[in-house]
Parts: structure tokens; C-alpha cells; sequence
């Protein structure tokens, strides 16, 4: 960890405005990037964002021996989003009702060629914990024992996900480049 970093975590740990406001500025759009992969939709997104920085300011002094500042973040990120995901209590939309909703605002277009928000859009409407096992994987790089152990999964399961999440992304990236519906 740098000099920098240490004063940073210092300047949060004791409740200094501008460390915090530093922090935010130069780590909030890694948190943040984390929140959009794996999040459904954009509010979605903005409650992890919230939830995750507090935690991190409010739990700073509770950590030690942090070597990397980046990778301490991006790592308290990822284990929150999936902590966000197994709270029973949070409001889960019914799938029906989101293809419902997509169904009578979207506008017939014609695609040319697959462009990365349409790739993100495709990861984002996959079932929950495909998208999550999906993004840990091939976004994040995470084994698949390690990711068995975040979401409390088999690793058969897991495997299971994965490969039911790239399945339902090439038909739908197929579906898409070829002007047709996608169909669940």
C-alpha cells in the first residue's frame, strides 16, 4: 500500500470530510462498476452504491493489514453485492412482470451490430443468480470453487449457472444479430 493510500484510510478513519470525499472520487466509480454488473437495473444500482460506501466508511477501522487499497474495495464491493442478493427481506420483482414491462415500452429496431451497453443490457436480464455467478466468472475472473463459496452454492450448481448463462447469452446475442425476438 502506498503512503497516499494509508493517509487516505487514516484521513476516513477519523472522519475527516475531504478523505472521504477523496475516496469517493478516486474508488466511488470501481464500486460502482461493480454495482452496475451486477445489478437489474439502474435504482438498483445507486441502493448497492449507497449501502456499500457507507459500510466502507463506517468499517474502515475494523479492518487490518490491507495491502491494496483498490483491491480491498473492489473486494468488499463484490462480497456486499452478494450479501445484497441473499437478504430475503429485499423486493424481488417477478420475472412475468419485468418481461411485461420490457415488452410493452421497447420499440421494434433493427441491429446491426452488438454493442457493449446491448451486451451489458443481455447479462442484466439474466435470472439473478446466473447474472451473479456469470459476472463473477467471466467479468471478475473468479474460480468457480471461490464463487461456490460466496453464494453458498454447489459447485455443481455453480457450474450449472455459468453454462445456463452463456447458453441463454449466445441465443439471445444470436436472436439479436439475426432481427429476432428473444424468447425465454
Amino acid at each position: 500500500m502506498t503512503k497516499e493510500e494509508q493517509q487516505l484510510i487514516d484521513g476516513c478513519i477519523k472522519g475527516k470530510e475531504a478523505s472521504q470525499k477523496q475516496l469517493y472520487l478516486e474508488y466511488g466509480p470501481l464500486v460502482r462498476g461493480v454495482c452496475l454488473r451486477f445489478a437489474s437495473d439502474q435504482d438498483e444500482a445507486n441502493d448497492m452504491f449507497h449501502d456499500i460506501f457507507v459500510f466502507i466508511l463506517t468499517h474502515f477501522k475494523d479492518f487490518k493489514n490491507i495491502t491494496s487499497l483498490s483491491g480491498w474495495l473492489y473486494r468488499i464491493s463484490v462480497n456486499k453485492v452478494i450479501d445484497h442478493f441473499r437478504n430475503p427481506k429485499r423486493n424481488v420483482t417477478d420475472l412475468a412482470d419485468n418481461l411485461e414491462t420490457v415488452a410493452s415500452t421497447s420499440t421494434p429496431m433493427m441491429p446491426e451490430i452488438l454493442t457493449i451497453e446491448k451486451l451489458m443490457e443481455f447479462i442484466n436480464d439474466l435470472p439473478e443468480k446466473r447474472r451473479i455467478a456469470f459476472n463473477l466468472y467471466a467479468i471478475d475472473g473468479i474460480p468457480e470453487e471461490e464463487i461456490s463459496n460466496l453464494m453458498g452454492e454447489t459447485p455443481t450448481n455453480v457450474r450449472t449457472l455459468i453454462s445456463r448463462a452463456k447458453e441463454s447469452l449466445r441465443k439471445r446475442i444470436k436472436n439479436y444479430l439475426n432481427h429476432e425476438e428473444f424468447e425465454i
